[in-house]
């Protein structure tokens, strides 16, 4: 994945309340798991790692239907994230999108 997709991608993510930064830390939930493995190519891309990956609530998807949200935890060198850090404060949201179910 170049560096370019990457940078895009996690603005998008930023902006769509699914990655947030807490402390020196990335959080990002989502209720797919190809999102995560995504998440996880970008951020091995800079040089980062996901150091856990927990099942924190369900999505509800109609009746008798819901999907779990999943949350990672990750680690990035800051040199390499720090714009996105930045990024995050002017744009992002210190919630997730499924912040109101997750906690």
């Amino acid at each position: 994945m170049t560096i370019t997709k990457v940078e895009k991608q996690l603005k998008e993510w930023i902006r769509s309340h699914h990655l947030i930064c807490v402390g020196t830390d990335f959080v990002f939930e989502t209720i797919d798991q190809t999102q995560l493995d995504r998440f996880e190519n970008c951020l091995e891309a800079l040089g980062g790692h996901i150091r856990q990956i927990e099942a924190v609530g369900h999505w509800p998807m109609g009746p008798n239907r819901s999907f779990k949200i999943l949350r990672a935890i990750a680690s990035v060198p800051r040199p390499n994230a720090q714009m996105f850090v930045q990024y995050w404060a002017n744009k992002g949201s210190p919630n997730t999108r499924f912040s109101e179910i997750s906690d």
